[in-house]
């Protein structure tokens, strides 16, 4: 049939460019990873952290299996080099968690959630810590860069390098992939012209006839 053979091939010499379609199944593809890494970006920069743990404990448990795992050893890590970089983005995104409490429940509210999320891990982030839970003594919380869009954005950008990489996904977009690899063709192709004109005026030096 031409249908079978479009896909299939018709013979022995297509066989090379044969396109096995069971591997484009959902779980190859994760279709659902990309609307929920949407999602939770989406969710991040709305302010809205509680949802956006909902969706990462959902879709990318691991992550917070392997920071609860953490958070719960009797004798935590107090260098934070030693942790996976994940702990720190989703410590990050706690204490923006801690930040929108403070602004939409107030201080009370505020200090309890962090009673109960910052405990394990405040000796390890003691700056994070320090630079969240300082809001509380402002009373003008909307001036401070912490509450602002800006920090949210980045937190998101953050949260969504994490979730790629813990997929084995690079966080760079294909533009910047194709932009390096121009660089660095580039910078090869400039050493080789280097060494072959070095090759030629070398040759010619030594063929030179002598006065």
């Amino acid at each position: 049939m031409v249908g079978d053979q479009a896909i299939n091939g018709s013979n022995d010499n297509d066989s090379k460019q044969t396109i096995d379609i069971s591997t484009l199944d959902k779980n190859n593809i994760e279709w659902n990873h990309i609307d929920a890494r949407r999602d939770i970006h989406n969710a991040i920069r709305e302010g809205d952290i509680g949802r956006a743990f909902n969706l990462i404990e959902k879709h990318f448990p691991n992550l917070i299996r392997i920071y609860n795992t953490i958070n719960r050893m009797e004798t935590t890590p107090e260098d934070k080099a030693t942790l996976p970089k994940s702990h720190c983005i989703i410590y990050k995104l706690r204490c923006q968690q801690f930040v929108e409490t403070l602004r939409s429940s107030g201080p009370i509210e505020a200090i309890q959630f962090a009673k109960f999320y910052f405990r394990s891990c405040s000796k390890i982030y003691k700056e994070l810590t320090h630079d969240a839970t300082s809001l509380i003594a402002y009373t003008d919380l909307e001036s401070h860069d912490r509450s602002s869009q800006r920090h949210r954005d980045k937190i998101a950008d953050e949260v969504n390098e994490m979730i790629l990489e813990s997929q084995h996904f690079s966080p760079q977009t294909a533009l910047e992939k194709l932009w390096r690899q121009k660089i660095a063709i580039q910078v090869e192709l400039d050493n080789q012209k280097r060494q072959a004109s070095s090759r030629d005026q070398q040759e010619s030096e030594n063929t030179k006839i002598p006065m």
